[in-house]
């Protein structure tokens, strides 16, 4: 099993593109790498631009919905005290409008120290603390 610096090193390599690296994609990847069943084989392939991504989020209740059904079908617990290698939706900024930065939910894993790694379009990973709104235990002890 690769370790969470190797697995976020990997990643930070590879361009970013809706469907095959995308937010999504970062976290499901993670999961698999830790063992558990793809919370989102049913979507895969289907999606390739970021309006279709909006759609299929969209057509699940939003991100959160979305999350929170895809993780517990494969027996992932939230958890309101995330620590190292869990995966969030945090709230990052994607925009500047008016001198104020614009958020929304954004997939993440939890790394050292409360930061949250998340992709920086088009390729690359950061680490940024960043409100989190839900998070769910990747742990198996």
């Amino acid at each position: 099993m690769l370790s969470l610096r190797d697995y976020l090193d990997h990643v930070a390599g590879r361009d970013c593109a809706f469907g095959r690296l995308d937010c999504a994609v970062l976290m499901a990847d993670w999961l698999v790498v830790c063992g558990f069943d793809d919370p989102m084989p049913d979507r895969r392939g289907t999606y390739t631009t970021e309006r279709a991504y909006r759609a299929a989020i969209r057509s699940e209740g939003g991100i959160v919905a979305s999350c929170r059904h895809r993780f517990a079908r494969i027996g992932l617990a939230s958890t309101a005290q995330p620590s190292a290698g869990d995966v969030a939706l945090v709230l990052a900024p994607f925009a500047i409008r008016n001198g104020r930065p614009l958020c929304r939910p954004t997939g993440a894993i939890v790394g050292p120290s409360g930061r949250t790694a998340l992709l920086a379009w088009p390729r690359g990973v950061v680490m940024a603390r960043l409100p989190v709104l839900a998070a769910w235990s990747a742990s198996r002890g």
